[in-house]
């Protein structure tokens, strides 16, 4: 059987998986999509956001280790880094271990953007979950530890 034929024992809805899985995957690039706007004035691109989240977690990367964490090319992303030192969000300095090298890190500035831009997306999805019945937000709170499950890494 395939995701798309399987169905979860006792799923009263008789939805199957692939089912599910298309349904799920439409609504969160819809939320995505709807989030990512409340970023546009920053001039922020998810990207670009992406790769200052991998940064704050990672700490200094060279543009390789960056480049594998946002599954880009070293070339895209020397491109993506050159517009966030642009604008004063990373920095480049060599790296200690090999001085032909660089390495990007987070500014204290690219730091305060990121965090502003979260509590941003946060604030935007606070007031849509405000909007919910409670019936319909108790059910997204039951569905928060599926949701988390789902989205661990392999």
């Amino acid at each position: 059987m395939t995701a798309a034929t399987t169905s979860a024992p006792g799923d009263a809805l008789g939805s199957t998986s692939g089912e599910v899985a298309d349904r799920l995957r439409l609504a969160m690039a819809r939320l995505g999509r709807r989030l990512v706007h409340t970023h546009a004035y920053a001039g922020m691109t998810p990207s670009r956001l992406t790769a200052l989240g991998a940064l704050e977690a990672a700490g200094p990367l060279r543009i390789g280790g960056l480049a594998e964490i946002l599954g880009t090319s070293p070339p895209t992303t020397s491109r993506l880094v050159e517009v966030l030192y642009e604008r004063g969000l990373v920095t480049r300095t060599p790296d200690p271990d090999d001085h032909r090298a660089t390495r990007i890190a987070l500014t204290a500035e690219g730091a305060a953007l990121l965090h502003a831009l979260r509590r941003c997306t946060t604030d935007a999805l606070a007031r849509r979950i405000d909007d919910l019945t409670g019936d319909r937000r108790a059910a997204l709170v039951a569905a928060l530890p599926v949701l988390e499950q789902i989205a661990l890494p392999d």
